[in-house]
Formats: C-alpha cells, structure tokens, sequence
C-alpha cells in the first residue's frame, strides 16, 4: 500500500510545448510519520514514487538532508532605514549569536545596490564585527533582484545547505528593474518544492512601501514568519526570536528526505509523492495533502 501526497506548483506550466529539454534533477523535500507522529527514518530510495503532472518519474536519491542553514540576511541599506541603524546593528549581532555553528550566516545588504557584506560564514565574530561596520547607502532598495541574485550565486549550487532567507526591510522604495518582475514571479513559485525558508521584519514609517510588500509576498509564498513593527527599538528581540524559529524548525527538519527525480519539464509542475509503506503519513514543502 503507497500513501500519497500531493503538491501543487503555484504556476502553470506553460512554454514547454515543441521544446526539447535534457533530463535533469530537481528535488522535493518529504517529511514522513507514523500514526503515533513520530518521525519515519529508515526509508529508503526505492520505497518513494514521484508523479509529476500525472508522469512517473525516476528517482534517483532519497536520503535524510541533515545539511546545515546557509542563511542569507538581507539588510535594506535604503532610504527607509534611515532611523534604525543602530537597532539594525544590534539585530544582526544578536541573531549571530543565537544561531549555534556549523550553520552558515551571510550579509547581503540592498541599498542602492546588492552587495556581498560577508560571504557565508560559521565565524560569529566576522558577522558580528560587519555588524558594527554597517552604514546606510540610501536610495532605494533592489530587493526582488536581491533575492533571485543571491539565491543564484550562493543557494542553488550548494546541495548540502538548507537555504534561507530572513529580510530585514522598511516602507521605503523598491528599486529592482522593472522588467524583471515576471521573472520574480516565476522564481517566487519555485520556492516551496526546493526547501527554502524565507521570514521577514519591515519596519513600517509610512505603510505601503514596496520592499514591505515584496517580503510579504515573499513569505507567504513559503510559509514562513512575517511580521512588522512601528519603529525599529524592537527590531533586535524581533530578529532574535526568528533566530530562535530557525533552530526549532531545523531540529523538526532532521527527519526530513530530500528527493530528487529526473525531469524533462522545463518549468515546475504539480508532483504526486508516494512512499510504499502502510500507516505513514507525508507532508511535502510546500504541497497540499490529499
């Protein structure tokens, strides 16, 4: 007997018709319980089936992803965060501090422009000491080119790291290129089968800025944390307790296989999931029991 689950892409899959694309892999992130709940961890790669729009597809690896974070902090630089860089400074210190080794933190800062404050690191003090370097560049805040930008450099390439985000942003102006909003869109429907984890705090002077919508957007795409806050006094305790999240939710996540199956489809489709195992349950990053 296989219990199945289903996930649903959030786009149709359009453009494919008349292309021929090579097989490639891309992964789905399962986690499987008993009916006690407890977590299931002696599955193995033949006892999982994956379906993509109805076609059996081959699995190749399935295999527990006890990989640590690699967590990209993305720190608006911008013309809204003109009154909380010193609160910014203190969120950044303590979140390194209340995030254990060997997961991995990077700066990325989006003021005016994206730039690389520190590469991913496990050195707390490189974080730390960046933190009390930080100014603010003003203009507006590139955070949608931000986001795809990273995640192409510094996330996709790196299977043995759990991407994550946590944006850290304001009511200000949103200065990505315009042209590359579909693309966003189309990058922003990807997220939840890949795994990534994405929470965010925006600092709300005026209320409707751009970057406060894109992070929302964003987290509600995935699931994760979103929250907002008047001024920025509380933006340290704010930042810290999504610290605090991520730890939890990494210890949760120990359990969780990572499944990747051979696909000629060039963009995300609906994937059924199965395992051939009675009284297990599946839940999928991402998907919708059925």
């Amino acid at each position: 007997m296989k219990t199945v689950i289903a996930v649903v892409a959030a786009i149709t899959a359009v453009g494919a018709q008349g292309r021929t694309v090579k097989p490639h892999a891309r992964q789905i992130f399962v986690s499987v319980f008993d009916r006690a709940g407890a977590p299931v961890t002696d599955l193995t790669t033949p006892e999982f089936e994956v379906r993509e729009d109805g076609t059996a597809r081959e699995v190749t690896t399935a295999g527990l992803a006890r990989y640590p974070m690699r967590i990209a902090l993305m720190i608006d630089t911008g013309d809204g965060m003109d009154k909380a860089l010193n609160h910014m400074r203190a969120a950044i210190a303590d979140f390194a501090d209340a995030v254990p080794p060997p997961h991995e933190i990077m700066i990325v800062s989006t003021g005016r422009q994206v730039r690389i404050r520190v590469p991913p690191t496990a050195d707390r003090q490189k974080i730390k000491d960046a933190a009390r370097g930080m100014f603010l560049d003003g203009a507006g805040t590139p955070l949608m080119d931000g986001l795809m930008e990273i995640d192409e450099r510094f996330m996709k390439k790196a299977d043995d790291r759990w991407p994550v985000f946590v944006i850290l942003t304001s009511d200000g102006t949103e200065s990505s290129g315009g042209a590359n909003e579909k693309r966003f869109n189309t990058w922003l429907s990807t997220l939840p089968s890949r795994g990534v984890s994405v929470h965010a705090i925006s600092i709300k002077y005026r209320g409707g800025g751009m970057p406060e919508i894109v992070a929302q957007h964003v987290t509600q795409s995935v699931g994760g944390y979103y929250d907002y806050i008047n001024t920025s006094n509380s933006l340290p305790e704010k930042t810290k307790a999504i610290a605090g999240r991520l730890v939890t939710d990494y210890e949760r996540a120990k359990s969780r296989y990572q499944v990747t199956y051979l696909t000629d489809a060039a963009d995300p489709r609906p994937v059924d999931v199965a395992v051939a195992r009675a009284g297990v349950r599946l839940e999928v990053s991402g998907g919708r029991a059925r």
